[in-house]
């Protein structure tokens, strides 16, 4: 092999055992999940994550009282109840900015309120909105409650990681990165530096992005999450799309390699160490919603 094979193609310097993400992207997300751990308590984790359910396949459209129940569930598993909030629709579907981007959910505060707002346009999609509004209600948890504010820059990308922690991350990691082919399952796995979107981007219906993460990020993100729960082959792992899946390998190949379990590798000496021992579910667990079901306890192959 030509001995500067490496500088003209990068693609060739990525290993398997390497960690999926840079440097300052992994610090942070093992940090932030060390702190979600402190400020939220591990209830997250023994709950088990959040599976698409059943009846994704049978009957739902978005209607209202399906939109209701749909919002409820998010709200269930997140320790909120729906009646303290308010939730408003709207529809941009045709006021994208000169990027081409358009607002699909927001969050704000109204005579001491919580309002989130969902857009209408893709209340059609059951997967696509439980994303969204799990999204939304991170922010009543992050900056509603007082924990942070919208002065800490890296605070939209906090709200996307809050997701994961708290057993949504299937549903936001794939909305993350959607193509508009409309046939379930088309993707392709990645191969060192050309992700999905760079594989996929020729094909004329192009794609959208959702949320602050990367694909790389929230593969990575997952791949902590799994490793709080001390789950090295997740049965989960099949619901995500090919791309971040691969990158939630990665993941776990990387900590099992780098890290007892249920820490990680950039803990300092003197700092919180995060150890989750994952028991039997909790009364949680056995939650159920019109779109999606909890998880198991965690699986160890």
């Amino acid at each position: 092999m030509n001995e500067n094979a490496e500088e003209t193609r990068p693609w060739l310097r990525v290993k398997k055992e390497d960690c999926p993400v840079g440097a300052p992207q992994q610090a942070w997300i093992e940090a932030s999940m060390t702190w979600f751990a402190s400020e939220f308590g591990r209830e997250p984790l023994l709950g088990g994550i959040v599976l698409p359910g059943p009846s994704l396949a049978s009957g739902y459209t978005g209607t209202p009282r399906q939109i209701n129940r749909l919002i409820a569930g998010v709200c269930t598993v997140m320790s909120l109840e729906p009646s303290d909030l308010t939730v408003e629709f709207f529809d941009l579907r045709d006021e994208e900015d000169k990027d081409g981007k358009r607002a699909v959910g927001h969050y704000y505060v109204r005579d001491g309120r919580p309002v989130i707002g969902l857009d209408v346009g893709e209340a059609s999609d059951a997967e696509y909105l439980t994303a969204i509004t799990a999204h939304e209600l991170c922010h009543v948890r992050l900056l509603g409650e007082g924990r942070i504010t919208t002065g800490r820059k890296d605070h939209e990308r906090l709200t996307d990681l809050l997701t994961v922690y708290f057993g949504f991350g299937i549903f936001s990691t794939n909305a993350a990165l959607r193509f508009a082919d409309g046939t379930p399952g088309f993707s392709v796995r990645p191969l060192g530096y050309l992700d999905e979107r760079a594989l996929n981007a020729a094909r004329n219906d192009g794609y959208s992005r959702v949320g602050y993460l990367t694909e790389p990020e929230f593969g990575y993100a997952m791949a902590c999450y799994a490793w709080l729960r001390q789950e090295t082959e997740p049965s989960w792992a099949r619901h995500l799309d090919p791309g971040p899946r691969t990158h939630l390998e990665q993941g776990l190949a990387y900590l099992s390699r780098c890290a007892p379990k249920g820490q990680f590798p950039t803990t300092k000496a003197g700092a919180i160490r995060v150890a989750v021992r994952v028991g039997p579910n909790t009364a949680a667990a056995g939650l159920s919603f019109p779109v999606f079901t909890r998880g198991g306890a965690r699986s160890e192959r």
